[in-house]
């Protein structure tokens, strides 16, 4: 695995051993961010289920301001550290070892502003629809906020999570991203 473009193009990516992980692909990877063009730019990118990071440090190497990346494997943070400071991007980055809903809840209190809010929990988990719900009950998304979800193709989300509405869908072999925006927001296009 490697970081595709931007200041830290190249760097190869440890990926975390042992664990029932699966990183997103460079496929899906370069697409997503074909389609995020210059909103990852806009604010910071929030990566939850990160895994070895690889989401948020391509972010972050395409121009994020700041990355925050959450995960409840004490492997997966000491990994995503590890490749933060590999590529030199550690300084943008906070890493933090604890269960997404909880963190949804801290971050909600520190009323953080996010262009972008990546989740990837397990395949058929269940943990899609309830973390998009947890973004939805703690307001962590903004007006200008784009959540995108990566999940099995096969697992259908619905059109509307509370107040978080479903923009765009990607498929990409047996994955898909899904975009959602606050129901607010008129512009769907930026998906």
């Amino acid at each position: 695995m490697r970081v595709i473009t931007g200041i830290a193009k190249g760097r190869k990516l440890e990926t975390v051993k042992g664990l029932k992980t699966r990183p997103t692909s460079d496929r899906v990877k370069e697409s997503l961010f074909a389609i995020l063009g210059e909103k990852v730019t806009q604010g910071r990118f929030l990566d939850l289920y990160a895994g070895s990071g690889a989401v948020g440090i391509e972010a972050l190497s395409r121009g994020a301001p700041a990355a925050i990346f959450i995960d409840n494997s004490r492997a997966a943070v000491q990994v995503i550290r590890r490749n933060l400071e590999r590529v030199g991007l550690a300084e943008l980055a906070e890493v933090h070892l604890v269960d997404v809903e909880r963190a949804v809840s801290i971050l909600a209190k520190r009323k953080l502003d996010f262009a972008c809010i990546f989740l990837d929990p397990p395949y058929l988990s269940g943990k899609v629809v309830e973390t998009l719900t947890a973004i939805d009950g703690y307001q962590l998304a903004g007006a200008e906020t784009l959540v995108i979800a990566e999940h099995g193709r096969r697992e259908e989300l619905p059109a509307l999570i509370g107040n978080l509405r479903l923009c765009r869908v990607q498929i990409y072999g047996d994955t898909a991203l899904s975009f959602f925006i606050r129901q607010d927001s008129t512009d769907c296009q930026k998906a």
